[in-house]
């Protein structure tokens, strides 16, 4: 048993070197050439009344020339008072506009489909409406474009002030850092949507979300690859800490799963055979150290042993992990990454299983991955 849980450990230490070695070997663009393109922020909301203002704020203060920007906001049909409050914030604000998805839509990707429809810039850019963004944000998404880069995607930091919140952004800085990594390192597996950009003649090219609309989640993983397969390498990464987007930390926990399942549950419909390695080995990895923390209470084993495969991977994570937060700007504190390495194991076996078919919540709707 000890055997087994060697190699699949040694297995995950290979795959950290080399996360390491592709997030070191990642640049940032030169922000001080390239054009001021003409961008179109969309932006998807559904009930954000509570919280949209901080987004607004922020993309009014955007450090780019107002003629070169415009904003979209597509009403996925929310039943608070998102809409008015929008409205009233962004009234004497020309390049602000908000349109209203139809009867016969709904989703996040049909709201974006809906906005890159309407908008007249070369560039797409997303984000979230819970989200705020940073004053060179679109600089240096427009300066990161040249005739061979389709897509662009950002690092997305959690706050909040709870330690609840702590957690969450470290655990939130390893998928930020495993996904521009492994792009690092020549292969696509993961982005977020809120801070990604493309161009518009791209996203109609691939025919936008076809074939996935239905999907709840994967607005961002499922377009990138498309872009991906039609435009070979032509995908980067923004590893510039003025492009960072700040996301609100879950405040519960029970918020906090029903993310976390919407974003599971779009593992079955990933057709990356690397995606689902991954995923596999993670799931590998998180049972056996498990098992190494419970195998000294139930067998006799080189405790030796056990304790060295412990502290190699929490060294090498930290090495990892570390540098992905501070660039992220994400806070880090001791205490909150030693209880993650006892309940993260727990975490994504307990999420990947209720992610087969557990219906879960989302902006009011119930939502399932049941195939």
């Amino acid at each position: 048993m000890i055997a087994f849980f060697t190699v699949v450990m040694a297995s995950y230490f290979i795959l950290l070197v080399l996360l390491l070695y592709g997030w070191n070997k990642l640049t940032p663009a030169d922000s001080s050439i390239g054009e001021q393109r003409v961008i179109s922020v969309v932006v998807p909301f559904r009930n954000e009344a509570n919280h949209i203002h901080h987004l607004i704020l922020s993309l009014s203060d955007l450090n780019y020339p107002r003629e070169k920007f415009e904003v979209i906001f597509v009403n996925d049909h929310s039943d608070d008072n998102s809409e008015n409050v929008i409205k009233s914030l962004i009234h004497d604000k020309g390049n602000f506009s908000i349109v209203n998805l139809d009867a016969t839509q709904r989703g996040k990707k049909s709201a974006i489909t809906k906005g890159v429809l309407l908008a007249k810039g070369e560039l797409i850019a997303t984000t979230d409406a819970d989200c705020t963004v940073q004053r060179n944000w679109l600089h240096i998404i427009s300066t990161s474009f040249d005739d061979n880069m389709h897509l662009v995607f950002g690092g997305v930091v959690l706050k909040g002030s709870s330690f609840f919140s702590q957690l969450q952004a470290i655990e939130f800085s390893s998928l930020i850092g495993s996904g521009a990594a492994t792009l690092g390192l020549g292969f696509f597996t993961m982005c977020n949507g809120a801070n990604m950009a493309y161009k518009k003649k791209s996203f109609e090219l691939v025919n936008g979300y076809e074939g996935n609309l239905s999907v709840p989640s994967g607005d961002d993983e499922f377009l990138a690859r498309k872009i991906l397969t039609a435009f070979p390498q032509s995908i980067r990464f923004l590893k510039d800490k003025e492009s960072v987007v700040t996301s609100r930390a879950a405040t519960t926990s029970k918020t906090f799963v029903h993310q976390r399942l919407r974003w599971a549950g779009k593992w079955k419909y990933n057709s990356s055979w690397l995606s689902k390695l991954l995923a596999v080995q993670i799931l590998l990895v998180q049972m056996a150290f498990i098992g190494l923390l419970v195998l000294p209470f139930i067998w006799i084993e080189p405790v030796w042993l056990i304790f060295l495969l412990i502290v190699v991977k929490m060294s090498l994570e930290i090495a990892l992990i570390y540098p992905v937060a501070r660039f992220l700007g994400a806070k880090w504190t001791w205490s909150a990454f030693l209880i993650l390495q006892l309940i993260y194991p727990l975490y994504v076996i307990g999420i990947g299983i209720m992610s087969l078919g557990m219906t879960y919540q989302w902006k009011g709707r119930s939502l399932s991955h049941k195939m």
